[in-house]
């Protein structure tokens, strides 16, 4: 019985000490995913978004990343009714909200039937340790991982409700990629071709390579409420702003305000037109 009991001990140990070291593990992946769209159908729309979501946001601090995508007409692969974004990302705020999301609206590009084919590139740079150390290369680890899904709009379809496509769904780990942060940095040497800032972030080569979970990321109602606020906020400070606009810019930002919640981590722009670009 002594030891039956030890060895269940050492079990329980054991079984802690692994759980500890996956939630440790789990601390430092930073990942990043596309939430929407996804392989689904939804009715077109004026103004159709693209969100995407960093999860441990905080570890994308020191790693310069950059989203860029294209929409295509899977239909029409070679007309120009499609779109294409990227997003600079130097200035977010990374610490105020987990996850932190960036979207895109596009204007009435999508407002019509048809399938599309959107490609996505996320790229991120890190410390160069060896060669830095060494003083061997002046060059940062560029990295970069791409996906792309299809979607399709139908005047059949349901409105798009962003609350419902990630709630209690799964979607496959091709959404996302997962990047092993660790908690060492060193600083950038002279010369070298980096925008972060005086520290840059070194990245472990993880064996094995973290896998994406991007079903974690849910967006809810407040959620939704700041992407709407800022597409409001954005919309009344163009040119043809809407009739309900005001010109007070204390009242533009009351828009942004949702109730019981001090800051919503989220960057939102938009595209008049969605130009279409080849990468």
């Amino acid at each position: 019985m002594r030891f039956s009991l030890a060895r269940e001990s050492w079990f329980l140990v054991a079984c802690i000490g692994a759980i500890v070291n996956l939630n440790a593990a789990a601390a430092s992946v930073l990942e990043v995913d596309l939430v929407f769209p996804r392989n689904e159908t939804y009715a077109p729309t004026t103004w159709f978004p693209v969100v995407f979501a960093f999860q441990n946001a905080e570890r994308a601090r020191l790693l310069n990343p950059h989203i860029s995508y294209t929409i295509r007409n899977w239909d029409n692969m070679l007309g120009n009714d499609g779109a294409s974004f990227s997003h600079d990302l130097r200035l977010a705020n990374w610490s105020s909200h987990d996850p932190y999301f960036v979207c895109n609206y596009f204007h009435d590009v999508f407002a019509k039937e048809g399938r599309w084919w959107l490609t996505w590139h996320v790229t991120w740079e890190s410390c160069n340790e060896v060669a830095f150390s060494a003083g061997l290369s002046r060059d940062m680890i560029r990295n970069s991982s791409s996906w792309s899904v299809l979607f399709t709009t139908d005047n059949s379809a349901p409105e798009i409700d962003l609350v419902a496509v990630t709630n209690n769904k799964t979607c496959p780990a091709e959404l996302g990629v997962a990047i092993n942060v660790t908690d060492r940095t060193m600083a950038v040497p002279f010369g070298v071709d980096w925008s972060g800032g005086d520290t840059c972030a070194v990245v472990a080569s993880s064996t094995p390579t973290p896998t994406a979970n991007p079903s974690q990321v849910k967006v809810d109602s407040v959620v939704v409420a700041s992407m709407s606020a800022s597409l409001a906020a954005t919309l009344c400070r163009g040119i043809d702003a809407p009739a309900n606009c005001t010109n007070d810019d204390e009242s533009v930002a009351q828009q942004l305000v949702v109730p019981g919640v001090s800051v919503v981590g989220i960057s939102c722009v938009l595209a008049a037109f969605g130009a279409f670009i080849f990468f």
